[in-house]
C-alpha cells in the first residue's frame, strides 16, 4: 500500500490493515510520511494492534540488557529450534534504573507493559515499561522495609471488566526456629495494591496466612494472580497444599487445590504460569524428569491434567534447586522454558531431548525471561496523572 492510495482510504481500514503488520514494519512505516506517523501513534491504532498481536517473549539479561522477541511462523517447520526467534527491541535498563548493582526481576506483564522490581534495594523500587514505546513510570515509594525471614511478593495484570491495570504487594512477616529454620508463625501480614493512574497505595483484606516464598511471581490469567512457593505450593501452618489466587476486579482472594499426587509433597520444586491460557503448574522435583501440569477447566480442582512429561538426560538429569517455567508450546510440539536464573531451554519434539538456547546472544549471564506481548499502548496517554519518563 502507497502513501497516495492511502489517503483515500478511511483512518479505519488503514489501521486495521497496519495492525497486522510485525512490530518493527510499523516502526519503519512511522517514517512513510507525517499523516501514517498521526495515525500509527493514536490509542486506535494501538488497541486495534494489540489485538492481533501474537505473544512474544521477553528477557532481561542480567549483564543489563532487556531484549523482546517475536515468534516467527508457527506454521514453518523448522530444521532448528533456534530459528523460531526474532529480536524486536534491546534495550539497557540503566537508562532509566540508575542503581549500578541493582538486581532487577521481571515480575510480570500485561498488554506491552512490563513490571519491574528492583530486588536488592531497600526498600525496593518498582517500575512499569514499554519497551516500544521506551516509556517507564517509577511507582511511588511503598515506604517500608523489610528483612529475612520477612516474605514480600508481586504480581501484575490486568482486572477483567474495568481494565485497570493494578500491581499486588503481598507481605508476611515471619517467624522461624533460629536452628532449624522451621516456620513458626506468622505474627503479621497484609496486601496493598496500586492501580496506575491513581498515584497511590490501598491497603486490603490480606489472605489467609499461607506460606509464600520470596522469589514467587504472581501468575496473570482470567483476571486472577497466582502464587506458590519456589519449593512448596503455598502451604498453611498445618502442612496442606494450596494455590492462593487474587482476583484484580473484587479485591478477594481466594484459595484451591493443586493436582491430587501434589497437595502433601512437602519437597515439591514447582513454577506456576499461565501456559496457552491454561493454569500450569510445572514440578521440577525429579532427578530425571520434568512434569508439566494443566488444569484444563479454569476453577475446577478436578480438571487437573498430567500433559507432559520430559526426560532431562543426558544434560540436565541430577538433582535440581530452581524452579522451571513453561513459556510456549510450538504447534510442532517443541516445548520453550526457562530454567529460573540459569539459561532457556526447549525440548524438542522431533528428537525427545532438551537443550540449551544458545544462539540468541545470551552470553554467560544469567536471565529472567517469560511470555510478553509487545504493544504501542502509550504510558502517557493511558495513565495521563502518572509521572511517565522516556529513555
Amino acid at each position: 500500500m502507497n502513501q497516495e492510495t492511502s489517503t483515500y482510504l478511511p483512518s479505519e481500514i488503514t489501521i486495521n490493515i497496519l495492525s497486522r503488520l510485525p512490530v518493527r514494519t510499523v516502526i519503519t512505516c512511522k517514517l512513510v510520511c507525517k499523516s501514517w506517523l498521526e495515525l500509527l501513534e493514536t490509542r486506535e491504532f494501538a488497541k486495534s494492534h494489540l489485538s492481533e498481536s501474537v505473544p512474544g517473549l521477553v528477557v532481561y539479561q542480567y549483564d543489563n540488557y532487556i531484549k523482546t522477541f517475536e515468534f516467527e511462523d508457527d506454521e514453518l517447520d523448522f530444521e532448528r529450534h533456534e530459528l523460531h526467534y526474532n529480536q524486536v527491541t534491546k534495550l539497557d535498563r540503566r537508562a532509566f534504573i540508575s542503581s549500578p548493582h541493582a538486581a532487577i526481576g521481571i515480575q510480570g506483564s500485561s498488554n506491552g507493559f512490563l513490571f519491574l522490581r528492583e530486588i536488592n534495594t531497600q526498600p525496593n523500587a518498582l517500575y512499569i515499561c514499554n519497551p516500544t514505546t521506551r516509556e517507564y513510570i517509577e511507582l511511588p515509594n511503598e515506604g517500608f522495609v523489610y528483612r529475612y525471614p520477612t516474605i514480600v511478593t508481586y504480581g501484575f495484570g490486568v482486572s477483567k471488566i474495568t481494565g485497570q491495570y493494578k500491581v499486588v504487594n503481598v507481605y508476611h512477616e515471619c517467624e522461624r526456629d533460629p536452628h532449624m529454620q522451621v516456620l513458626l508463625r506468622i505474627p503479621k501480614s497484609f496486601c496493598r495494591v496500586y492501580t496506575l493512574g491513581t498515584g497511590k497505595w490501598r491497603s486490603v483484606s490480606p489472605s489467609a496466612p499461607l506460606v509464600y516464598n520470596c522469589r514467587s511471581i504472581g501468575a496473570f490469567l482470567n483476571g486472577n494472580l497466582h502464587w506458590l512457593r519456589s519449593h512448596q505450593l503455598v502451604s498453611d501452618l498445618t502442612g496442606s497444599s494450596w494455590i492462593s489466587c487474587f482476583d484484580l476486579e473484587t479485591e478477594i482472594f481466594s484459595t484451591f487445590l493443586p493436582p491430587p499426587p501434589l497437595r502433601s509433597s512437602g519437597g515439591f520444586l514447582g513454577g506456576l504460569v499461565n501456559l496457552g491460557g491454561d493454569l500450569c503448574l510445572c514440578d521440577n522435583s525429579s532427578d530425571d524428569e520434568i512434569v508439566i501440569w494443566l488444569m484444563k477447566e479454569y476453577g475446577d480442582e478436578k480438571s487437573w491434567k498430567k500433559e507432559f512429561v520430559i526426560s532431562k538426560r543426558p544434560d540436565f538429569d541430577g538433582e535440581s534447586y530452581e524452579v522451571v517455567y513453561p513459556i510456549k508450546v510450538f504447534k510442532d510440539g517443541d516445548i520453550l522454558m526457562t530454567w529460573q536464573d540459569f539459561h532457556l531451554f526447549y525440548y524438542a519434539n522431533k528428537t525427545k531431548t532438551v537443550g540449551i538456547i544458545d544462539t540468541l546472544e545470551f552470553g554467560n549471564s544469567g536471565i529472567d525471561s517469560m511470555l510478553y506481548t509487545s504493544s504501542f499502548l502509550s504510558l502517557e496517554r493511558c495513565f495521563p496523572m502518572e509521572n511517565v519518563r522516556l529513555f
